[in-house]
Order: C-alpha cells, then structure tokens, then sequence
C-alpha cells in the first residue's frame, strides 16, 4: 500500500481536473461526487448509472495517484462514452463475462462476471485514453504521459497472474517496453498439493482427491502467461469499438486466471476477485433489463473462431457456445425472482425457433383481376361507366358510343389464414426434467405457446404428473408471460394422464369444423400410456372420444421404443417421436405443419 498526501485537492483543481478529462473526451457530464466510502467500494474511483463519477480523494491519494487525477476523472468517463457506455451494454458484458467462467468451469460464475467485466472495459478505455493523451500532446510515441504515470505511481511488488497478464498486453497495447508496468517475466503458476501428497491423502485446501487436483491442473493448463497478453491485446484491438462484441472472446482468455485461483483456495474468494472494480454500483438487473440481455443473440452465440485458440474453441463447443445455462443464469440475476428469471431463459432459447403459426381456412376468392374495356351503353349500371377510359376515347362523350366501361376477370381462389387455439399437455413426472434445471420438453412447450401467440392465436397449458396432481390455466391465453409460468409447473411423480380433465373439457362438444378448430398437443415421454387407459381402464375411451371433436391431437413423445404407437393410432392422434428431448425444437418444427394444415 502507498502512502500519499491524503488531503483532498481543493474545488478548484478538481473543476480544472474534471474540465480536461471532459475535453480530452469532448463531451459534457454533471460534475463529479466527491466520496469516502471508497474502502467499502473496493476502488478509489468508480462510475454509476445515470451516468455519475465517484472518487474518494483520500483513497486515491493513499495509494499515489492523486497527481493524475484528470486521468482517473478521464477513465471514470470513458466508462460512459466507450464501455460499456450504457446500463444495458453493462449488464450484457456481465452476462458474457458469466458465460466464460462457466466454460472454463468456474463453480459461481456470478461471483467473478463483474470484475471481469470491468477488466475488459478497462483495458479498452485506458488503451483510448493513452491515444489521445499522446495525440494531445502531439507525440504519438510518448511515454511520459498520465495514464503511464498512474499505473507506475500505482505498482505493487505482488501482482496476480491474471493481472500482470493484463498489463503485459496493456504494454503491448500502449506500445511500452516489457517491465514499465509490471515484471518482465510472468508470475509462476501455484497449485496447492501434489499427486503423490493427494495420493497419500495429505492434500491442501481446494485438493481433496486426486480428481481435484487434476482439475487444478487441467485449469492451469488453459492458461498462457507468455502467450495470453497477446491474445488479449489482439481481442482489444480488434473490438476496440465493440464492447458487448469482444466480450466473450476476452473473458475466455482471462476466465481460467480466476478458476485457477478459485481452485488453489478452495473454492473461497480470491484477492481482489468477486469484486467489481471501478463498475457501476446502480442495483441488479430488473426483469426488463434481463429480457433486453437475453433477447441479444450475442449472448448464446460463441465469438468469431479466430479470436480463440484451441482450448477455447472447445469451451465455446460446450456450455459457452450454447448460452448460459440455467442454473447459472439464475445466479447471476439472483436479485430477481426464480421464475422471472426462467421465463425469461426459455424465451430467450425459444426464439430462433419461433414463427407465426397459423391455420389454414377454406380458399377464400380474391378481388376480381381487371380485364379488357367495352363500351357502356344506355341502360348499364351507372356505377360501372369507366369515366377515365371514356374520356381518353373521346372528348365528346355520347352515350353508347364513346363511353366505356371496364369488365372483370374471375380469379383464382386462394387459402387463406386463421390463427390457432391450442391445447397443451406438458408431463411433468419424474421422468422429465425439472424444468427448473434446463427441460428440452419445456423448450418446446415454449416454442409451441410463442409461435401460436406470434400467429395471433391463443393456449392453454396444463401440467401433469400423477393422479390428482394437475395444474395450470382454465381458460385460453393471449398472454405470453402467464402461458410459459404456466409451463413452469413441476410435480415430479408419477405420470397418469388427466383423463377425467380431459373428458369434462370437451364433454358434449359438436365435432370440429372449418369455423369451430380445436388443436391438442401432448408433451411427454415414454409413460404416455396412462392417456389411453392403461392402469386407469375406467377412462380407457376417454381420449378417443376426446379427439373426434378435435381438429388435430398430436404426441410429441421422447420415447425410442414408440410404445404408445399402435393404441394411440387407434384413437386417431399423430406422433411424432424424439430420440431425445433434445430433439425437440427441431421437431417443433414439423408440428407446425401439422397445425397448419400441411403433413
């Protein structure tokens, strides 16, 4: 720790500090907040959302860099005009930052995401702002400049590994020599135990067995102190404009670092991790905020290939390319209740898979094409005289002569469109997933409700498991958010179809017509019997009786043994088999067909 004058600089060169680092920047920005809770905040110096700067003065001055205060007031901005720049862009960053720990197998992602983020913000920042510090001084290869002079004024003999490779790549970025803001050589790799130690059942903190320290060192391998400086600085220039964009590419760099780190103690905080650095401090996300994070595709896109290497080309195949999971995802939005912050998931996941899915009606006979002139005599309807066309024949308009009128070709009918009301089932035994844990079936579910709603039709969805454990919506919804809770719902025994449910709702219904369509999807798996009375004989006819009066009934079964094919024929209803639930989206797909009319 450096030990500085700890008096607080006077109004005025602050004002005079706070005017340069605005114009090094050309913009405007309320005046800066003077703190002291700098300590609890974990940085001398830190921005906010509205856009506000804070700086403990005395903090700053403790640690030697109350001498460069228009270049903390410069930083602090560039948090607001380059990254993140915005609330939304902050939390995406965060998002990404989540993405890279869970690939790199970080065991709480939401505890690091922060720092990371701001790392990555700052390393994009300082690199602007030594630009134009140079360029303000009109010599492009300076060293002598304030942003330099800061991170010497701030050095300390022990820097972690993850640090030094961030100012080695900031050297790299600032065009520096090796060693002006860090050692030349990288910090050493640590891994607490031995596998002879581990095999012998003395281990450290973090190595409980042998598997343990073989993680460690597969997470120490994923590191690259001689190479990793580079490649963050390559990421850095190449999305040196795009923050959200590099995010992920940088995070999967650094990632490991931290994950190393994590393991050496144990899994307990590191020094100076779980923190956010100089970031904002304006609350957690709101579920709005969240949707607007998880509706960008970048967020379960993997980065552009050529910004990895190999082992995080492997990551981004496995959790990283594939989105936060869920799990990990509730973690970072913790702030939220449980079932927002699902809703929201399968939203976001259902997405690329959504269209507008609609029915097709009877073919409805368009406007008549229009055909050649005739002439228009006395006695044809008035409303026919083609008024236009007589007067291009004629100046002189005499009746049954020069007037005209235009006739009309028939056309070709063509199909016309109607929304969907459909009817879901979801099995929510305890043979599916909980669909508080990532559920394929829901996946599909959600597809299904928000491709009938995006077609302006309406659900309903109903989850059951064993007998008298059913649950969901009575009526047909437009609302999308109450039809995807409604898939939410998880009972996890045994699996009996409600027979008696089904019976009562379409008791003493005509059969379908053109004008009058019921559709019926059923979410399920191998234990799909129980619909067709097995072990409940009394209801035995019940969904045969049911589908006459549908338009369609549909299965959407992950079983690989098609053990309900027969019986469900029978009755009239369509399956379409899984291999897995996995499988699902994709099947989604050849389901629409189904409720459009086609296959």
């Amino acid at each position: 720790m450096k030990h500085g004058r700890a008096k607080k600089p006077d109004d005025a060169a602050i004002a005079a500090a706070w005017a340069s680092a605005l114009g090094l920047w050309g913009v405007h920005m309320h005046d800066p907040v003077s703190a002291t809770d700098g300590k609890a905040h974990g940085a001398f110096a830190w921005f906010g959302f509205p856009p506000t700067v804070h700086v403990d003065h005395g903090m700053l001055a403790q640690q030697g860099g109350a001498d460069e205060l228009e270049t903390v007031f410069a930083h602090e901005i560039g948090h607001h005009v380059l990254a993140p720049a915005t609330r939304i862009a902050s939390l995406k960053i965060r998002h990404q930052m989540a993405r890279a720990l869970a690939a790199s197998g970080s065991r709480d992602p939401a505890r690091h995401a922060p720092l990371l983020a701001n790392v990555w913000s700052d390393l994009l920042v300082n690199t602007r702002i030594v630009a134009m510090q140079r360029e303000a001084t009109g010599e492009t290869g300076r060293d002598d400049i304030g942003m330099v002079r800061l991170w010497r004024a701030l050095r300390t003999p022990e820097t972690s590994p993850l640090m030094w490779v961030y100012l080695r790549a900031s050297e790299t970025l600032w065009r520096l020599p090796a060693g002006t803001l860090c050692d030349a050589a990288p910090p050493r790799a640590r891994v607490t135990g031995t596998a002879s130690l581990a095999s012998h059942g003395a281990v450290g903190p973090g190595v409980e067995s042998v598997e343990d320290l073989a993680r460690q060192l597969r997470t120490i391998a994923r590191t690259h102190p001689e190479s990793d400086p580079d490649r963050l600085a390559s990421v850095a220039r190449t999305f040196a404009h795009d923050p959200v964009g590099g995010a992920l590419a940088f995070g999967l760099i650094a990632a490991p670092y931290l994950v190393a780190d994590d393991d050496e103690r144990g899994g307990g905080a590191a020094a100076g991790s779980g923190g956010t650095g100089c970031a904002d401090e304006s609350g957690p996300a709101t579920a709005a905020e969240m949707s607007r994070v998880l509706g960008d595709r970048r967020m379960w896109d993997p980065p552009p290939a050529s910004e990895l290497d190999e082992a995080s080309r492997a990551a981004v195949a496995g959790e990283a390319g594939q989105g936060l999971q869920l799990a990990d995802t509730q973690a970072l939005y913790s702030a939220l209740a449980t079932d927002v912050v699902t809703v929201a998931w399968y939203r976001a996941q259902a997405l690329p898979y959504v269209r507008p899915w609609t029915r097709r009606s009877e073919n409805v006979r368009s406007e008549d094409l229009p055909g050649p002139v005739d002439v228009w005599e006395a006695g044809d309807d008035l409303a026919d005289l083609d008024w236009p066309a007589t007067l291009r024949s004629s100046p002189v308009v005499v009746p049954g002569v020069t007037t005209r009128r235009r006739s009309w070709l028939e056309d070709d009918a063509e199909p016309g469109e109607r929304s969907i009301t459909l009817d879901v089932y979801v099995d929510s035994s305890g043979s599916m997933r909980n669909p508080r844990a990532g559920s394929p079936a829901v996946l599909a579910g959600a597809i299904l409700v928000l491709s009938i709603l995006k077609g302006g039709g309406r659900v309903r969805v109903t989850s059951f498991s064993g007998a008298g454990q059913v649950a969901g919506g009575e009526t047909f919804v437009d609302d999308a958010d109450a039809a995807l809770r409604d898939l939410l719902h998880y009972f996890g025994g045994g699996t009996s179809f409600p027979l008696d449910l089904y019976r009562d709702r379409y008791a003493g219904l005509p059969a379908a017509t053109t004008a009058t369509e019921r559709h019926v999807v059923v979410l399920s798996d191998d234990g799909l019997a129980s619909m067709f009375g097995v072990r409940n004989e009394a209801y035995a006819h019940v969904a045969a009786t049911v589908r006459r009066v549908l338009t369609t009934g549909t299965l959407l079964l992950a079983d690989r043994l098609h053990g309900v094919s027969a019986v469900a024929g029978e009755a009239g209803y369509d399956v379409i088999y899984l291999d897995a639930m996995d499988d699902a989206p994709a099947a989604c797909a050849a389901l629409a067909e189904v409720l459009h009319g086609g296959a």
